[in-house]
């Protein structure tokens, strides 16, 4: 159920032979393009619970596709507080963000023991502007990324985040072959707080209430949905 790296080395593995190739950057290549963008993928690399992959302010340079685990990324606010701006799972690219400032925006830290591969940005816009395919491809997970930033900006109430939450999160396990209904919360209940912009405390009660309203059912970090309609209600979907 979960997203957990396996113990072989993932050095040994490439686009085309990669689980995740129908989510990521290959998508609609052929096997020629696929090559081309597999030279400018560096080794993958395993990233420890808690490790960051880089640091708000480094300069800009790679972008990176998550291959197994999950990363947040943490940036500070105007206030000088940490806020949780996403979640990435595998298939997901993470520092596009830099593109426009020519620096990290925020900081990707491991959840778990986690794989990312990294991509050199010049010479994967240099690449995109030879492959359309690839190009859109850059296109549309860049403005998924805006449309996730605009979609956590609005003002919704407590039971409307959470719900939507564990929808998003639902919607993107499915998208990834595992189950809709079952799939692991890997993330603590304080950073899902921190990046909903609630209180620890309201997180827990309303996760709890939705176990007893038998909406939910949570084990430990295993979660499975049980009435997908009410939360669907909830959002207004």
């Amino acid at each position: 159920m979960a997203l957990i790296p396996t113990a072989s080395s993932p050095k040994q593995l490439r686009c085309s032979q990669c689980s995740l190739v129908k989510l990521c950057l290959p998508v609609g290549l052929n096997d020629e393009d696929m090559m081309q963008l597999e030279s400018i993928i560096e080794t993958s690399k395993i990233y420890k619970q808690n490790e960051s992959v880089y640091r708000a302010g480094d300069p800009f340079h790679h972008v990176y596709a998550v291959k197994s685990g999950m990363f947040q990324t943490v940036a500070i606010d105007a206030n000088g507080d940490s806020q949780i701006v996403g979640f990435h799972l595998p298939g997901e690219l993470f520092g596009l963000d830099a593109i426009y400032p020519g620096h990290y925006t925020s900081t990707p830290v491991a959840v778990s023991s986690s794989i990312a591969c990294s991509i050199d940005f010049k010479e994967l816009s240099t690449l995109a502007t030879q492959m359309p395919s690839l190009q859109h491809q850059l296109l549309t997970l860049m403005s998924k990324e805006m449309h996730a930033s605009h979609v956590n900006m609005g003002d919704h109430s407590a039971d409307q985040k959470i719900a939507g939450f564990i929808l998003s999160l639902s919607a993107r396990y499915k998208q990834r072959g595992y189950s809709a209904n079952q799939f692991q919360l890997l993330m603590s209940r304080k950073d899902i707080a921190n990046h909903l912009g609630m209180a620890p405390e309201t997180v827990s009660r309303l996760l709890k209430r939705l176990i007893n309203e038998d909406v939910l059912d949570i084990n430990q970090s295993d979660i499975t949905i049980k009435n997908m309609k009410y939360l669907q209600d909830t959002v207004g979907h």
